[in-house]
């Protein structure tokens, strides 16, 4: 998909109702990309859970990059005080389209004890579009290799990644929903000491949906 159909207008379609959640409307032409919810483009299956659950508390993958602006990004490094979030985007896939903005929601109540990144699948110029017609307000880092995406074993996108602030995995999750972006809020909280905030998963599926597959291909644990 062209990087014009990822600046969007974001059509979500909530059950019953016909509301369209404006994403991004600063360029008139942009084709609509439409979102419909509860119903799970690429459910998220037993294995996929059981496969992410074996990744936690174990260390998490070791990378200094620069964001689209040279900014340096660390991810999965310690960082006394601070959890990090992160997760992959597939560019023009659905599914990270429609869980981006929620992510924004997630950061919102979070930023002060977690730092966020997106890693996209493509290269600076294309995070470079992503992070403009997605308004994404922390940073996005290009991983056209799949190195960063590959390291963490995300063979899809919308996975994401709660590192502690010593540099360990504290959960992998392989897709989103309302009640996974509920847990993600509650431990973001409880990570740091803390009551965790009402957070409302909006127009988020109720059965768990993971995003379009990856060309890299990561191993899946068995056993």
């Amino acid at each position: 998909m062209r990087p014009s159909l990822i600046a969007l207008a974001a059509a979500v379609a909530l059950t019953g109702a016909g509301l369209f959640l404006t994403v991004s409307a600063n360029r008139p032409d942009v084709n609509q990309v439409p979102i419909i919810s509860n119903q799970p483009r690429h459910p998220v299956t037993p294995a996929m859970t059981e496969d992410a659950a074996r990744r936690a508390r174990k260390d998490a993958p070791d990378f200094e990059k620069k964001d689209y602006e040279g900014k340096a990004v660390e991810i999965g490094r310690p960082h006394p005080g601070k959890l990090q979030f992160a997760y992959f985007v597939l560019e023009g896939c659905p599914c990270s389209i429609e869980v981006e903005p929620l992510f924004h929601e997630l950061w919102k109540v979070h930023r002060k004890n977690v730092d966020f990144v997106a890693v996209i699948n493509k290269d600076d110029k294309v995070a470079r579009q992503w992070s403009v017609d997605m308004l994404t307000p922390y940073p996005v880092v290009a991983d056209p290799k799949g190195e960063v995406i590959t390291a963490y074993d995300a063979p899809n996108s919308a996975y994401s990644a709660l590192i502690d602030d010593k540099g360990r995995i504290i959960k992998v999750w392989p897709g989103y929903s309302s009640s996974i972006l509920l847990e993600m809020n509650k431990l973001m909280a409880e990570e740091m000491g803390q009551k965790p905030t009402k957070f409302d998963p909006q127009y988020a599926p109720k059965e768990a949906t993971s995003g379009c597959a990856f060309d890299f291909k990561p191993q899946i644990i068995s056993g």
